[in-house]
């Protein structure tokens, strides 16, 4: 790995060098495809408009975290900006000098980068939305292929190369969030939310209560194998909580340090999603899609506004003094929001046009 972590440098500093005058575009990429900013910004903000996209979206994300978090303590990658600086590769050579910014002091393990597989899992799904409109709606376009295809291929490029510009991932790890982030959407979209949300196979109720039983169960798993691969890497004398001594150590400006950067909050926060993802996403989401005529979009947006801003003030003051506490009531409250989110705001946008809606005939 050393060699491959050479030379992952050396194509940092090339592009540091190459792209020096590009540093604000570069971390306005890499703010843009924050993991923990799509979940809180993006997700929200589809929900006003398709609950079905916006559950398939929390899944995509959540799964796709969680994922993430776990490889990253799987793998044990270091990151470029400290790797530089502790490894004894350049012992009689001239080490190199690594610039850092803002973005750079990322806590985790390096490997997968969380930011390119959460870019392609958005922009993959995105082209499947655009596609479902397009063949399913009557406003298909022949040519959006040839406009959104490469967009989207140069929108992934130039968050790779954030990423590496920043020094916070060597290119293989990259490389890999790429991968799985491109796998992950279509590969959850068509074999689990699809079939589950459109009812394919689901003929009774009791079908879909126990669709509902094996997604609460694996969602229970997922926190199980975190909490296992947390105490394993404890028994074998490895502490999972390395990582966030090595950015405090080589980190220029360690107030650029924050808690969503942790393995443990992503894990915190992406269990408890796919935890209230299982809990509130039925088929009842699909009578909430983008195009359905009893429902207001301005009650649908200041509802979610509001249970925005109380979800907001609730993280705020949860103390951090105990992390047990911090951890709990942060995982509380990120399983409830999918809930409030994905049922609550659209129940209430479309309770103005309750009486409009005439009963089917049985």
């Amino acid at each position: 790995m050393e060699q491959i972590y050479a030379l992952g440098v050396s194509c940092i500093e090339f592009i540091q060098n190459w792209f020096e005058d590009s540093e604000e575009f570069f971390e306005l990429v890499n703010h843009l495809s924050n993991p923990h900013h799509v979940v809180e910004v993006l997700f929200p903000l589809v929900s006003i408009i398709d609950s079905v996209f916006a559950a398939q979206l929390l899944l995509c994300l959540a799964f796709g975290g969680w994922l993430n978090a776990v490889m990253k303590w799987w793998l044990l990658e270091d990151r470029p900006y400290w790797w530089v600086q502790e490894t004894s590769f350049y012992n009689g050579m001239s080490r190199p000098q690594l610039l850092q910014f803002d973005q750079t002091c990322e806590t985790g393990p390096g490997c997968p980068s969380g930011h390119s597989a959460t870019a392609a899992t958005v922009l993959m799904l995105g082209l499947m939305w655009i596609s479902h409109v397009m063949n399913d709606r009557k406003c298909y376009v022949w040519w959006w292929k040839f406009a959104a295809y490469p967009a989207f291929a140069m929108a992934l490029g130039a968050v790779v190369l954030a990423r590496l510009f920043v020094a916070t991932h060597f290119p293989h790890q990259c490389l890999m969030g790429v991968l799985i982030g491109l796998f992950l959407a279509p590969a959850l979209c068509i074999y689990v939310s699809d079939p589950y949300i459109w009812k394919y196979g689901l003929k009774t109720d009791a079908d879909i209560r126990r669709a509902i039983v094996c997604h609460v169960v694996s969602a229970f798993a997922t926190i199980a194998i975190s909490v296992v691969t947390y105490f394993s890497l404890k028994l074998c004398g490895i502490d999972p909580q390395w990582t966030v001594q090595m950015a405090f150590r080589w980190c220029e400006n360690p107030e650029d340090i924050h808690v969503s950067t942790t393995p443990m909050f992503a894990l915190v926060q992406c269990t408890a999603n796919l935890l209230g993802w299982a809990l509130c996403v039925t088929p009842a989401v699909s009578q909430y899609r983008h195009y359905t005529k009893n429902r207001s979009l301005i009650i649908s947006a200041f509802t979610t506004a509001v249970i925005l801003y109380a979800v907001k003030q609730a993280q705020d003051n949860i103390s951090r003094n105990n992390a047990f506490y911090f951890y709990t009531f942060q995982f509380l409250l990120n399983t409830i929001k999918p809930a409030l989110l994905l049922r609550l705001a659209p129940a209430i946008s479309m309770w103005p046009y309750s009486k409009e809606i005439k009963p089917k005939v049985q």
